[in-house]
């Protein structure tokens, strides 16, 4: 059973990718399977606690995710004023204190969707809450990337023809004219504990968090220094 919801933009997002660094990142057009899992695995620890999230985790880590995006994407290119680690902190004399922290800049795009965003889930678990859990998330990504449902989420055998499929690998093919993103997804076998933030065991990327090539049906339509505009197919 598909669950599929349908979600408005609050804010700009900043959806980066696994392997960016702090300070420059390239984003997503769409949020991951990872992202989504994390923050459905989120809800449902603040809904129903601990216990619930950890029994509930191998449902949620194999459940199939597909994305219908909205209509038009912007992604904003800017530079920023962040603070970075130092690393070779030297004792500053007029102050007599080690400054831990340098100022830099840091690369950041940031996206805006024109359109609600359609998400489906499909689980293999007969939990009757996954349709409220589903309304309830309201941040994908970096937080600051707020979201909203708009309803309900509808109920589905199969999953319509216009959805792309992000946790497996495309065999009925792809548009040659769309754009390539790699979304990161959890293996099959990820713990609990591995994504537990208050434990100390890893999520190794490339064997637990999983990277894939996915082609989005979007295509660039107008692009200059300052932004890039593309339009769904």
């Amino acid at each position: 059973m598909w669950f599929i919801t349908t979600y408005q933009p609050v804010s700009l997002l900043s959806l980066k990718v696994s392997t960016a660094t702090s300070t420059g990142g390239k984003s997503l057009l769409l949020p991951t399977p990872f992202a989504f899992k994390m923050a459905l695995l989120d809800v449902v620890i603040r809904d129903g606690g601990v216990d619930l999230g950890e029994a509930l985790w191998p449902t949620i880590c194999s459940g199939q995710v597909a994305v219908r995006g909205p209509e038009r994407i912007v992604v904003n290119n800017t530079f920023t004023k962040i603070l970075k680690p130092n690393r070779s902190a030297a004792y500053d004399p007029d102050t007599g204190l080690f400054p831990v922290m340098g100022r830099t800049i840091g690369f950041r795009e940031y996206v805006q969707w024109q359109g609600e965003l359609q998400i489906a889930f499909q689980a293999d678990s007969e939990a009757k809450d996954w349709a409220r859990w589903l309304t309830q998330i309201h941040y994908l990504g970096k937080r600051g990337g707020f979201i909203q449902a708009v309803a309900p989420p509808t109920q589905a055998d199969e999953l319509p023809d216009d959805f792309t499929l992000l946790t497996q690998d495309n065999e009925a093919g792809f548009a040659l004219d769309g754009t390539l993103q790699v979304m990161d997804d959890c293996a099959s076998d990820v713990r609990f504990d591995q994504v537990n933030i208050y434990t100390t065991t890893k999520l190794r990327v490339g064997s637990d968090r999983i990277l894939r090539h996915v082609i989005l049906p979007y295509r660039m339509e107008r692009s200059s220094r300052g932004y890039t505009l593309y339009r769904r197919l």
